[in-house]
């Protein structure tokens, strides 16, 4: 179902997906599209986030690296948003009222699966 996150999120699914969202989006405002999404989920829903996951240090060259680097450069000048480490999206998760269950590689693919659930 379409929905236009930053205005609200249609209640009654257990499991909601962002899918290459949240990095067009400042850390305020990801919070804010993540707060509609917390508002309307049940106590044992899970949230779904795709997204790149930077490591917390570049200690060497890598092709797969660099592009995500460059679209965090892309995302900060145009839209204001990022690419975030693990840590940060923990951090982002927790202040919008989510624990972070696990974050899943995707083999072959540069994203990640961020797994989340309600606090409390």
């Amino acid at each position: 179902m379409a929905a236009d996150l930053c205005q609200a999120v249609p209640a009654g699914a257990d499991t909601y997906l962002l899918k290459h969202v949240l990095h067009g989006y400042s850390d305020g405002a990801a919070r804010g599209l993540l707060g509609n999404c917390r508002s309307v989920m049940p106590t044992g829903g899970r949230l779904l986030v795709i997204e790149f996951v930077l490591p917390e240090m570049f200690n060497c060259a890598d092709r797969d690296l660099e592009q995500r680097v460059m679209s965090d450069l892309n995302m900060l000048a145009v839209t204001g948003g990022k690419e975030r480490s693990a840590a940060e999206w923990k951090q982002l998760l927790l202040q919008s009222g989510f624990e972070t269950i696990r974050i899943m590689p995707v083999p072959g693919d540069p994203a990640s699966i961020i797994e989340a659930a309600p606090l409390g």
